[in-house]
């Protein structure tokens, strides 16, 4: 695990206002990434430069440092993320005449695309994400994986391309703008983070999973979806994933080789322990390849709902493991909450972000350097309560209903419904995607609805035109102020590749294109490496996403229980207590931190206080806004807050 940074000139002229000092400012902003060595490479033109840091992990030897150059000088590299089959992919470019001088993963993707050229991706079983220039033939590619593991920012100001593991590096470039787009903005009121390729600022982008980009010789800029978890399969095949056993089976051989290919590592490694069933399930598998598993925990004084301890100390004893555990306060989660705020870039409202950082450091203070994490679990297995409620609903309602009531009736409908619910926003919300025929699930962490945004936004400027970036990555995506145009994108697109998906498997498709890598991930990411942690997650192991993708619904809640099929591969391997219990979210208590904490409350009221332009004087209570409501208000404050807490950082640091 590492960081980067690094910026083209599109004109030669531009070549001039770019150094190896802008390199350097650039690079220190992502030290924490990877503290272990650094280095910078220049061209000799003045038109390309990458900067990289070092978390040493596989080949800790100086012949790992990167950037990287290859032999003669032609491709040039700077990598974040792990490739664990590059063992494999190395005796095969060696038997191709290919000559190495290291042993690390970074050298076989040199070789790799000087044997396949950027075909190589499909070769590439890892996460990561890479910035490669091709000396010779003059051409950029930036990458994603094919989950989206690990970020990539970039923006094209001034005539010149920046690109970086973290935002903050770009702002080292003096003349990138940190202003804020009202478009992501809209969005990240929605979805708890902005959606890609948006980021919260103007002209900033994420590349979405999946995806390159390439700058040719000509400085033209062209974006490539190079990975989807979409696969066809033939219809023998799909009879096959209605058998329970099939599943069964494919399922735990997957999930073996996802956790023994992610235990490849040159230094200490250990796992998250929650004592939950994906955690658990890490541990378990970890134990079968090596003696000891180092397990981590964490927990909080003052959140007992939220405390999984003893389950934990359960499967450490059950398995032998060497155990470290931490109980945090609310205290110590405000005196971390600004560097968060700083560590994220741009808001991502999950209060998860502050346990995750406590258990990363954790884990790093007992001289652990990788560990495995089990997020991705709930959404591939069907494993959340909501899913359940939802399907529920979908099945027994709201698709009967659409089916046959006519259009006009569904119109009157809804406008009263407007009239009705004033104050009961998500009903209102509710009715309006039922008659419009809208999908009903949006993702799996949904802050405000388009009902309630309405109430705390004020009317500013919506006739914004096109981002023409936005178009070239995501063709045909409406940009409006409407975010079912995200959801409607994504969906639109399942349905050229099949018609006939069911509930469970849209549902699990926008996870994967939305909260998973832009939410999730970044979350595991950026508060891990915030502790130069490297976090591994074998449940989103590409082969098993894409045979889960084709399990259908009835086999993943059969019987009415939630991750029905991952508590069949658990039987046998872990304790029924731990299969059988009811699942208990890993959360901070912030209702209870909002309603009677110490530290919190008066925090955000100061913060709060300050007028903001976009938003009424509605966001001063929340609770006001919510009384009739059954959503927690306290998830919306933190989405308010964190939004509020970056402004404040931002103006603080211009």
């Amino acid at each position: 695990m590492c960081g980067y940074a690094g910026f083209c000139a599109l004109s030669k002229e531009k070549g001039d206002k770019l150094s190896t000092s802008l390199l350097e400012a650039m690079r220190q902003k992502v030290t924490h990434r990877g503290p272990d060595d650094h280095g910078v490479w220049f061209s000799p033109d003045n038109a390309v430069g990458f900067a990289h840091n070092r978390l040493s992990i596989i080949d800790i030897s100086q012949a790992g440092k990167q950037p990287m150059l290859d032999k003669d000088e032609s491709v040039v590299i700077a990598f974040n993320g792990e490739i664990y089959n590059h063992e494999e992919l190395r005796k095969e470019l060696e038997s191709l005449g290919h000559e190495y001088s290291s042993h690390s993963d970074t050298e076989t993707i040199l070789h790799a695309y000087k044997q396949w050229g950027i075909k190589c991706l499909e070769k590439l079983d890892g996460m990561f994400s890479f910035s490669l220039f091709d000396i010779k033939k003059n051409e950029l590619y930036l990458v994603r994986d094919r989950i989206g593991i690990k970020p990539l920012y970039f923006t094209q100001q001034n005539d010149i391309l920046s690109f970086a593991s973290e935002i903050k590096a770009l702002w080292e470039l003096p003349w990138n703008k940190r202003e804020k787009s009202s478009i992501a903005l809209y969005h990240y009121l929605t979805f708890m983070v902005t959606p890609a390729p948006y980021t919260i600022f103007q002209d900033v982008y994420k590349l979405p999973a999946g995806f390159y980009a390439k700058l040719d010789a000509q400085k033209n800029l062209s974006f490539h979806e190079w990975y989807s978890p979409l696969k066809k399969i033939t219809l023998q095949e799909k009879k096959q994933f209605f058998s329970e056993q099939f599943c069964v089976e494919n399922i735990r051989h997957l999930l073996i080789n996802a956790t023994k290919k992610r235990m490849m590592s040159d230094v200490p490694f250990g796992a998250f322990l929650s004592g939950g069933i994906d955690s658990s399930l890490n541990v378990a598998l970890m134990s079968k390849f090596v003696g000891k598993v180092k397990t981590f925990t964490v927990a909080f004084s003052d959140g007992p709902e939220h405390d999984e301890l003893k389950w934990a100390r359960l499967v450490a004893e059950r398995f032998g493991t060497d155990h470290h555990e931490i109980i945090i306060s609310e205290k110590e989660a405000f005196q971390f909450y600004d560097k968060m705020v700083y560590h994220l870039d741009e808001p991502l409202a999950d209060c998860v972000c502050i346990p995750f950082y406590y258990v990363a450091k954790l884990a790093k203070d007992a001289g652990v350097t990788v560990v495995q994490v089990g997020e991705g679990a709930d959404e591939l297995f069907f494993g959340y309560p909501t899913y359940a409620k939802l399907n529920n609903f979908y099945s027994t309602m709201w698709r009967p209903s659409q089916r046959v009531v006519p259009a006009v009736i569904r119109r009157g409908v809804r406008h009263v419904a407007n009239k009705a619910f004033t104050h009961r926003l998500g009903y209102a919300d509710l009715i309006d995607n039922w008659s419009r025929k809208r999908a009903l699930f949006w993702g799996g962490a949904i802050a405000f609805n388009e009902h309630q945004k309405k109430k705390v936004l004020q009317s500013f400027q919506h006739n914004i035109g096109p981002d023409s970036m936005v178009e070239k990555i995501y063709q045909g995506m409406r940009q409006e102020f409407d975010s079912f145009s995200i959801v409607d994108f994504h969906l639109s697109r399942l349905k050229k590749f099949s018609d006939r998906s069911d509930f469970g498997r849209k549902m699990m498709y926008l996870e994967l294109k939305q909260r998973l890598p832009e939410l999730l991930l970044m979350r595991a990411d950026k508060m891990a490496m915030a502790a130069s942690v490297e976090a591994r997650v074998p449940f989103l192991d590409y082969k098993l996403v894409e045979f889960m993708m084709h399990v259908p619904l009835s086999l993943k809640f059969k019987y009415k229980t939630t991750k029905y099929l991952l508590k069949r591969v658990a039987q046998g391997i872990l304790p029924d207590v731990i299969v059988n219990r009811k699942k208990v979210g890993f959360a901070a208590p912030t209702t209870r931190w909002f309603t009677s904490g110490n530290y919190f409350p008066s925090y955000f009221d100061e913060k709060s206080s300050k007028a903001h332009s976009f938003f009424s004087s509605n966001v001063k209570n929340l609770k006001n806004l919510y009384r009739n409501s059954t959503s927690s208000w306290a998830v919306q404050n933190w989405v308010l807050q964190n939004l509020w807490a970056l402004d404040e950082y931002n103006n603080h640091k211009k």
